[in-house]
């Protein structure tokens, strides 16, 4: 499992976010306070209170592609 500090400034980059989500094969869930949602539903996403201190959580190890992914559009922090 494998924690990483996103940054979603608009409702553009959290369909961004799903869309990388969605290529994963594994598990992928966003964190954000008390909030745990799948990062693959657009929905779930959107029902996040806020959009800062967003963790998202890979459920594997090998995370380079989505970090690579990630980068494109400036969601890392």
């Amino acid at each position: 499992m494998t924690k990483l500090p996103v940054k979603l400034n608009s409702m553009q980059d959290a369909k961004y976010l799903v869309q990388i989500a969605e290529s994963c094969p594994y598990d992928v869930e966003l964190i954000c306070g008390r909030y745990i949602v799948d990062a693959k539903s657009m929905l779930g996403v959107f029902s996040l209170p806020q959009f800062d201190n967003v963790e998202l959580v890979l459920h594997s190890n090998e995370i380079e592609n989505v970090k690579i992914q990630l980068s494109k559009f400036n969601l890392l922090k």
